[in-house]
């Protein structure tokens, strides 16, 4: 962690650690399809992130250490934004996939439970689902 980071506020070292992730996953294929930085960008954007910090964040991903939300709702969210990012070239490739799980596994969940969530984030990504729905659906998987 760089000297900068050690005064960032938990909050914006939460983000940059999110961000970290989202491009490790557009990248898990070898390259960064324009789609894929466009929707990071607008994910980006949507939390306050300006353009040059995530190009900092693609130039010094060494320097951003891991730093896990608080709440199950934060948690939940990060997937879902690290599972779009890896539909929205339209191509699930087998390493984004398993990445995506590693993230799950790092952020909290069960292992028992991550392919299940997984496939109802994706089937709530392909049908449009907004992540608020998708979170209720989930949790009522949980339950039955």
């Amino acid at each position: 962690m760089g000297l900068q980071e050690m005064f960032e506020s938990y909050d914006k070292r939460k983000r940059k650690s999110h961000f970290k992730n989202l491009l490790a996953v557009a990248m898990a294929d070898g390259k960064m399809e324009n789609i894929e930085f466009d929707f990071i960008m607008h994910l980006a954007n949507k939390s306050y992130m300006s353009e040059e910090e995530v190009r900092r964040v693609i130039e010094h991903p060494d320097l951003i250490a891991f730093v896990p939300p608080k709440t199950h709702r934060e948690r939940f969210d990060q997937i879902y934004d690290l599972v779009t990012v890896m539909l929205v070239d339209g191509d699930i490739n087998q390493r984004e996939l398993t990445l995506c799980k590693t993230f799950a596994m790092r952020l909290g969940f069960r292992t028992q439970i991550i392919d299940d969530m997984i496939k109802s984030v994706i089937a709530s990504v392909i049908k449009g689902i907004a992540a608020e729905v998708a979170i209720k659906e989930f949790a009522n998987m949980l339950q039955d």
